[in-house]
C-alpha cells in the first residue's frame, strides 16, 4: 500500500508528487478496506454472527464513500482536503459506522441483506450527503480555532471513544476489538493533525496512519476467519466423532437386538415344549430344561450389559450341546458329534458365534441337515458348521463380514456374520469361510486356542439320541 511513495509512479511536472503519492496510497488502502469487509462477510457467512456482518457492511461504507472524493481530489487539488482533514462529512460518515457497530454489538437477529451490498447501499448514500454538503458550501474543514468546528471535533473524538467501548463489549474477540480500535483511533489522531497544520497536501504521516488503520483492520479479519474455519473443523470433526459414536452405538444395540432374538427363540420353543409335555420325563427332558436353563442366563447377561467375562479353559461339547438342543427345539435337525475337546475363550463370546453360525444355517439352508464338527489342527481347535444349502453367493464371499453384507434373497440383515468375525477376533480366534464348491453348501470354521488338558478325551455319553453311526442328532420326535 505504501509502494507509490518509494516509486513515485506519478511524477509530472504539473503535479507534486508527493501528493499525488499519498492519494495513490489512500486509493490502494481504500480497496484493501473493501477487501476486508468481503473477508468479514464471508466470515459471517461461515459462521453466522451479526457483529462480524455489521463490521463488514461499516468496511464497505466507508470505503465506498471514500474512493470517489480520493480520485476527485487527485483530479482537482482544491477538494484534496476532504480526503484527510476532519469535516462535517467525516462526522456523517463516522455517525453512520458508529451506528452499524452499536447494532451490531446489541443487536440479535442475523441481517437478511448481504452485508457487502448493505455497506454499499449505505456508503452510496453517505456519499451522496458528503457530495451535497460539499457542492453547498456546508461541508468546510473543521478549524480548531473557531469554537462551533472545535465543538465537532469534540463531538467527532465522543464518537470515536464511543465506537471503541461498542468494540470491546461486542461479542468480538478483546484482541481484534483493541486492534480495530487502536486503527480507528490512530486514524482520528492523523487527521486532526492534518486539521491543526491544515496541510494543504496528504501529509505522509496522515497517509501512513490511513495505511496502518486498514493493515490492522485487514490482518485482523483475516485473523478471525482463520479463528472461524479452525472453529468449524473442530466443530466439524466433533460432530464426526459423535456420529461415529452415535452409529457405533446403533450398531451395538442392533447386535444386541439381533442375538436377543436368536437366544429367545430357542428358549421359548424349549419352553413350549416342556410345557406342553410333548417331551416325557427322562435325560431327554432334562437336557432341554438345561438348555433353556443356560441360555436364559446368558441372555439375561447379554442384555444387562455386564463386564466381559475372563478368558477360561472351556469345553466344545459344554458350549456347542445347548445351542444344539436350542436348535432341535426350533425344528431344526443338527448333527454332531461331541470330541471332548477344550478351547479358551469366553464362554458368551462363543457361545453368540456358534449360535449365529447355526441360526444362518437354518435360515438359508432351506431346512436341510447342519453339521457341526470338531477337530484339532497345530495348536489350535477348529469346529465347522456346515449346511447342504444353496451356499454362499459368489459375488458377496469377499465382504461376507462387512457390516450389512447379504445375499440378494436373503431375509437376513447382513449383522450377525460380521458381529460373529469380530467376537473371534477379540477372542483371539477366527471365522473363515471354507474352501468348496459355492453350490454344495457352506462351511464356517471357528478357530480358537486349543486348551491342552488331560481333559481332551472322548466325552461320556449326552443326553441326546444318537444315530446309528454314533453321532448326535437333534429331532424331538420318537
Amino acid at each position: 500500500m505504501l509502494h507509490p511513495y518509494a516509486v513515485l509512479l506519478l511524477q509530472s511536472p504539473t503535479l507534486d508528487p508527493m501528493a499525488a503519492a499519498g492519494g495513490v496510497c489512500m486509493v490502494l488502502a481504500e480497496l484493501v478496506l473493501l477487501g476486508s469487509a468481503q473477508v468479514l462477510t464471508f466470515d459471517a457467512r461461515i459462521d453466522p454472527n451479526l457483529m462480524r456482518s455489521r463490521l463488514a457492511a461499516a468496511a464497505a461504507l466507508v470505503a465506498v464513500q471514500d474512493l470517489p472524493l480520493i480520485v476527485w481530489a487527485l483530479a482537482d487539488p482544491s477538494q484534496t482536503g476532504q480526503t484527510y482533514r476532519l469535516s462535517l462529512g467525516q462526522f456523517v460518515t463516522l455517525a453512520a459506522v458508529l451506528a452499524l457497530v452499536a447494532h451490531g454489538a446489541r443487536g440479535t437477529r442475523l441481517p437478511r441483506m448481504n452485508p457487502m451490498a448493505t455497506g454499499l447501499l449505505l456508503g452510496l448514500l453517505v456519499l451522496g450527503v458528503r457530495l451535497t454538503l460539499i457542492l453547498t458550501g456546508f461541508s468546510a474543514y473543521l478549524d480548531i480555532h473557531r469554537p462551533l468546528d472545535m465543538a465537532m471535533i469534540t463531538a467527532t473524538a465522543g464518537l470515536i471513544v464511543l465506537m471503541c467501548v461498542q468494540l470491546v463489549r461486542s461479542p468480538l474477540p478483546h484482541w481484534a476489538a483493541l486492534r480495530v480500535g487502536t486503527g480507528i483511533v490512530l486514524l482520528f489522531v492523523a487527521r486532526l493533525w492534518a486539521s491543526i497544520l491544515e496541510a494543504p497536501t496528504p501529509p505522509p504521516i496522515t497517509v501512513i496512519a490511513l495505511v496502518l488503520c486498514n493493515a490492522l483492520i485487514l490482518t485482523t479479519v483475516i485473523s478471525l476467519l482463520f479463528a472461524t474455519l479452525t472453529d468449524t473443523r473442530d466443530r466439524e470433526s466433533l460432530l464426526l466423532h459423535r456420529a461415529a459414536v452415535a452409529e457405533a452405538t446403533v450398531q451395538h444395540d442392533r447386535e444386541v437386538v439381533h442375538e436377543v432374538r436368536a437366544a429367545t427363540a430357542g428358549i421359548v420353543a424349549g419352553v413350549h415344549l416342556l410345557a406342553s409335555d410333548q417331551v416325557p420325563p427322562g435325560p431327554r427332558r432334562d437336557a432341554l430344561q438345561r438348555m433353556v436353563d443356560v441360555e436364559a442366563e446368558r441372555l439375561r447377561r447379554r442384555v444387562a450389559d455386564e463386564p466381559e467375562e475372563s478368558v477360561a479353559q472351556l469345553s466344545v461339547d459344554d458350549l456347542v450341546e445347548p445351542l444344539v438342543i436350542a436348535q432341535e427345539a426350533l425344528g431344526h435337525r443338527v448333527t454332531w458329534r461331541p470330541g471332548g475337546l477344550h478351547v479358551v475363550g469366553r464362554h458368551d463370546g462363543i457361545t453368540e458365534v456358534l449360535n449365529i453360525l447355526l441360526t444362518n444355517a437354518h435360515r438359508h439352508a432351506h431346512g436341510t441337515a447342519t453339521t457341526v464338527a470338531s477337530r484339532v489342527v497345530g495348536r489350535e481347535v477348529e469346529i465347522r458348521v456346515s449346511d447342504h444349502g444353496p451356499g454362499i453367493d459368489p459375488a458377496l464371499r469377499y465382504h461376507l463380514f462387512q457390516w450389512g453384507a447379504r445375499g440378494t434373497f436373503s431375509t437376513g440383515q447382513g449383522i450377525g456374520l460380521q458381529r460373529a468375525h469380530r467376537l473371534m477376533l477379540e477372542l483371539g480366534g477366527s471365522l473363515r469361510l471354507g474352501s468348496g464348491r459355492p453350490d454344495r453348501g457352506a462351511t464356517f470354521v471357528v478357530t480358537l486356542p486349543h486348551a491342552d488338558t488331560d481333559a481332551d478325551v472322548a466325552a461320556p455319553a449326552r443326553p441326546l439320541r444318537l444315530s446309528s453311526s454314533g453321532e448326535r442328532t437333534t429331532g424331538m420326535a420318537g
